[in-house]
């Protein structure tokens, strides 16, 4: 007979037991801590790399106007696309103590040699066509970062544990990307301050190839910590590490095979898609009102820095006091539909600014408090909800289908919203109130989608039971 407890179905700990009462904290159960831990410090690594060049990349992203950006955001897509097949193929063929490794270890190689190359122009080389790829290539990277992890995170923890497990874990992922904000706007030139109060000025200013290679560090880390955890904790979908030697596309084929053919997976896929659209539109405004308030590179680097750090820090506020509360009282459903609904807020107060005409600075401060509870309860709370949503699926779901949603669907929703937002500027409609109304039914279609998502992802974990 075999004696594995199941950890979806351990008892909750007894608070007088030692150690019990942290246990009842983070509602976890005995076995959870060491996996839980590792993972917190995995995701802590992949975004804190990522977020202290994020702002880096916002700025090249803007450095000719608002005119190019939607031309990055359709070249993000298509890379989105060529890499889709590749990242299917060494799914389908290796293991993932195999891929995971190769796919973190590739990524660090590519900023170590785009550091290099950018090292090599000299700071006073014009930088266009470099901060044009950069912008492009971190975009695409950022997404199969996140995405391997959560893919992984799938893998490892069942149905019920995941939505114990997740919340906690996504706390390593906030504070190392409050870690790397703060870096990023303490080197950007200016005095790192909060409520208009310098709390530190720490006159470094590190160039983009020096924050390329600090940002590798972090990536390597989490590719150790991936390797770690798939020693720890075996895949919940065993027997599939046979497999036969397929294509590059044939293997992309089956994660849109899967994607298409299931209703639950067509239903996350379009409301991750529509999630992109919004997302994109918030870029867009915060964008254009940070070129109209900052007049300098170091300045719009600042300005991005400090919007990526007052997000993070009121997501680790949410995560700590709200998420896996919420998740518990209101479940995965409801937990998904919040999100269109304080969108549709955000630019219901922006729209009230832009008629009583606010300074370019007023409306920067407000797009800043939007972007901070929109992103807050974007990685906070809906991330961890909607992940749940793949600890119901199969191991090719989980990371061919589910790979294919976060990359190539996040992408063409980044480009839709991009092109709507482009073709509402050049019909002289790109106010507030246009973009309010604009987001209106997408809000609604969302939160029907959050709804029904909920119901089905609850009638798969109990008939798994």
């Amino acid at each position: 007979m075999n004696s594995t407890v199941d950890p979806d179905k351990a008892p909750a700990p007894n608070s007088d037991r030692e150690g019990g009462a942290i246990l009842s904290l983070f509602n976890l159960r005995p076995g959870e801590v060491a996996p839980v831990l590792l993972a917190g410090v995995m995701f802590f690594c992949i975004l804190c790399g990522y977020f202290f060049i994020r702002p880096v990349r916002d700025a090249f992203g803007v450095e000719r106007g608002m005119s190019t950006l939607y031309s990055l955001f359709v070249a993000t897509m298509l890379v989105s696309l060529a890499l889709n097949p590749v990242f299917s193929w060494l799914v389908g063929r290796f293991d993932r103590r195999v891929f995971l490794p190769i796919a973190y270890g590739s990524i660090v190689a590519m900023l170590l040699g785009l550091a290099a190359w950018r090292a090599s122009a000299g700071e006073d080389a014009p930088s266009l066509w470099s901060g044009r790829i950069f912008f492009v290539w971190l975009s695409v990277m950022n997404l199969f970062m996140t995405g391997l992890f959560w893919s992984l995170m799938a893998d490892c923890f069942g149905p019920e544990e995941s939505r114990r497990v997740f919340p906690t874990i996504a706390v390593g992922g906030t504070l190392g990307a409050l870690l790397g904000s703060a870096a990023a706007w303490a080197v950007s030139g200016y005095p790192f301050e909060l409520f208009d109060k310098e709390l530190f000025d720490l006159e470094i200013k590190l160039t983009a190839p020096q924050m390329m290679r600090v940002s590798a560090c972090f990536v390597g880390l989490a590719g150790l910590a991936s390797m770690a955890m798939s020693r720890i904790r075996p895949s919940r979908d065993e027997g599939t590490t046979d497999r036969p030697r397929r294509s590059a596309m044939r293997e992309a084929m089956d994660g849109m095979r899967l994607a298409l053919r299931s209703r639950y997976l067509l239903f996350v896929a379009t409301y991750i898609a529509l999630l992109a659209v919004l997302a994109t539109f918030l870029y867009f405004t915060q964008n254009a009102l940070v070129l109209a308030a900052e007049n300098s590179e170091s300045g719009r680097v600042r300005a991005f820095a400090s919007i990526d750090f007052w997000t993070q820090l009121a997501t680790l506020l949410v995560q700590l006091f709200v998420t896996a509360r919420l998740m518990r009282w209101v479940g995965v459903g409801w937990t998904l539909a919040l999100l269109p609904v304080v969108v549709l807020g955000g630019y219901g107060l922006l729209a009230y600014g832009e008629v009583s005409a606010w300074s370019a600075a007023s409306m920067l401060a407000a797009i800043t408090v939007i972007q901070a509870v929109f992103r807050a309860g974007k990685y906070a709370i809906l991330r961890p909800a909607r992940e749940t949503l793949f600890t119901v699926v199969g191991r090719d779901e989980t990371y061919k289908a589910k790979s294919l949603i976060d990359t190539f669907v996040y992408r063409a929703g980044d480009t839709a919203g991009a092109g709507v937002s482009a073709a509402l500027t050049a019909a002289a409609l790109g106010t507030m109130t246009a973009l309010s109304l604009t987001v209106a039914p997408i809000a609604i279609v969302m939160a029907g989608l959050a709804l029904s998502l909920g119901a089905e992802r609850s009638r798969r974990a109990a008939a798994a039971e």
